[in-house]
């Protein structure tokens, strides 16, 4: 199946329509779904290169979550072409869809998940074994292209990370830096880091964990943000970054 082209709305932020897939950067796709129960975006992502696909975060396995992502996966490529599976978190808004989406690429698929979550995504009834990721772990395809794995521990769990692609310089945050809306938004709007509160902030006690992970992203340095929640960031990076290090979390 061919990619379709980068829509006409790639440029014009506003007329994005979030039923569709839209491209945000070369071979990387917005997949995700509006949970209208909780006011905000959740955000799976579908990365093609040369017949090869890897899907991160596939979401939740409710019927509305599920068959929107499964439709926007469908109007790009044939599910069998999902070679990666990437979980950065194993709660069930991100990954309990998994099994299903397992089956629709069929049993050649590879499960990756940090090393700390791999037991416990067994519970989701996954068929094929889950590799687990440790810090500076890659996932890397057939094409040479490689996406590399950063730990985030403490964030509230220990089962938590970070993917980056060194390509496109995009970096899939998982929960760190993602911001909470009330109005759907693909990117985030100008000046938006003015009243970011991380969302783990809300929830980590642990002070010397977040500065560390914001210190892993900084030495990245990224084009664009992609986190789980909420709109991406691919503007005045920095300043999300300095926005977040002011979060109060104690020691």
């Amino acid at each position: 199946m061919d990619m379709p082209s980068v829509p006409p709305s790639l440029v014009e932020r506003k007329k994005y329509d979030e039923k569709v897939a839209h491209q945000i950067a070369r071979n990387i796709w917005w997949i995700g779904y509006i949970d209208s129960r909780i006011e905000c975006s959740h955000n799976p992502f579908l990365f093609f290169d040369e017949e090869e696909a890897i899907l991160i975060n596939p979401g939740s396995r409710a019927d509305e979550h599920f068959g929107t992502v499964r439709k926007k996966v469908e109007s790009l490529i044939d599910p069998k072409q999902i070679q990666h599976i990437i979980i950065l978190h194993n709660d069930p808004d991100r990954c309990a869809s998994l099994p299903l989406f397992e089956k629709m690429a069929d049993r050649h698929v590879k499960i990756y998940a940090p090393s700390q979550a791999v037991r416990s995504l067994a519970y989701y009834g996954c068929k094929n074994p889950v590799v687990g990721l440790n810090e500076g772990d890659s996932v890397i395809l057939r094409s040479g292209r490689s996406f590399e794995y950063f730990e985030t521990p403490g964030l509230p769990t220990a089962g938590m990370g970070m993917l980056f692609d060194s390509k496109t310089a995009t970096l899939f945050s998982g929960n760190l830096i993602g911001t909470l809306n009330d109005e759907w938004k693909l990117f985030a709007a100008a000046n938006g880091w003015r009243s970011l509160v991380p969302i783990k902030a809300r929830e980590s006690g642990s002070r010397k964990a977040h500065l560390k992970a914001l210190n892993k992203i900084e030495r990245l340095s990224p084009d664009r943000i992609c986190p789980q929640c909420g709109p991406i960031i691919d503007d005045e990076i920095d300043k999300y970054l300095s926005s977040a290090r002011e979060t109060d979390l104690g020691k």
